[in-house]
């Protein structure tokens, strides 16, 4: 068909009225699908044409951009919280602390667990004040209680000193006690609890003991002063805690210098015995020496011989992997026969 002759108005001779709606239809179709139809129009402005928009469609027309700012809000909103929401939980979706492993090849450093010179100089009490060697064997109870620390299963223990003893402070003695097991570092700030009482059941027995007793108490194998743990039922019929008295006055190599801390250590390491933790023979994730290594005898890691930084606690401040791997000991991990 010649271009701009329109079918429609042809005479009726040529087109019937249905075949001219028939036209009309599809040039609406093609209209509406974005096409022209015959010769090209100009092209109407972008205000023009939100005209026509909103005039077919009335208030829908305003509605759609409306709708689109607030559903593009809504997304940017979403994803705000979304992020929020993965900062704040962060923590606590990361990996927990490394922890001392509880099985390692052991290291010794002491030939056919022989002890040499050395090794005996190194857990040698150093010098230092004047003590009393020996006492009467016998015990007192000294007075006062404290609340229940911690959490768990409730251990009740008693002060005590051996009879005999002279030019300790034993008000002070006790409060060491008291406070540095209360302390949230150590055994009551994890899953026990414990109370100073001066009466009535008691678990065990926090005891100052001159340095012959304790030979009685702990025994005397290793020629150097100790502190123990001895359960009832052996040499005493009572569990007792022994801390021996040289070692309170003198301290140890480990801790020259340091007399206060090296005494916290005393007290965390015997009384964990009487809650019964064995010992420990490898540093800390970090380096520390757990408080059940046998830091008085020495510092060395059985298992990469490498030295432990001394520490008194048994969950030091932000330290990974406390309070360390324990394993019975043997010829191969004692800290006496590793040395330092």
């Amino acid at each position: 068909m010649p271009a701009g002759k329109d079918p429609t108005r042809q005479g009726a001779s040529t087109m019937t009225r249905e075949e001219r709606d028939d036209v009309v239809r599809a040039r609406q179709g093609v209209r509406h699908a974005g096409v022209t139809f015959g010769p090209p129009q100009r092209r109407r402005s972008v205000a023009a044409s939100w005209h026509d928009f909103a005039a077919r469609y009335g208030w829908r027309a305003y509605a759609v951009p409306v709708l689109l700012v607030v559903t593009i809000a809504a997304l940017l909103s979403s994803n705000e919280v979304r992020k929020h929401v993965i900062t704040r939980s962060a923590p606590h979706q990361k990996a927990g602390p490394p922890v001392a492993s509880a099985s390692f090849t052991l290291k010794n450093d002491a030939a056919a667990g022989r002890i040499n010179d050395s090794v005996l100089k190194a857990a040698a009490l150093p010098a230092g004040p004047v003590y009393t060697v020996k006492g009467a064997g016998t015990f007192h109870v000294l007075k006062g209680t404290s609340p229940v620390v911690g959490k768990g299963h409730l251990y009740r223990y008693s002060i005590e000193v051996e009879n005999g003893i002279k030019d300790v402070d034993l008000t002070q003695y006790a409060n060491l006690v008291v406070t540095t097991l209360s302390d949230p570092r150590s055994w009551s700030g994890h899953g026990v609890a414990l109370k100073r009482v001066d009466s009535g059941p008691i678990d065990f027995r926090v005891s100052l003991t001159t340095s012959m007793t304790v030979r009685n108490l702990c025994g005397y194998d290793i020629k150097v002063e100790t502190s123990c743990y001895a359960p009832a039922g052996g040499v005493t019929p009572v569990n007792r805690v022994v801390f021996n008295l040289a070692r309170w006055v003198r301290g140890s190599a480990a801790y020259v210098g340091d007399l206060a801390t090296y005494r916290i250590y005393m007290i965390n390491h015997e009384d964990g015995h009487a809650m019964g933790h064995q010992h420990a023979h490898q540093c800390l994730p970090g380096g520390l020496a757990p408080v059940m290594m046998q830091q008085t005898f020495g510092l060395r890691s059985a298992s990469t011989g490498k030295i432990c930084e001394a520490n008194p606690w048994p969950y030091p401040a932000a330290s990974a992997g406390a309070p360390g791997a324990e394993q019975p000991d043997t010829a191969a991990n004692n800290e006496f026969g590793l040395g330092d």
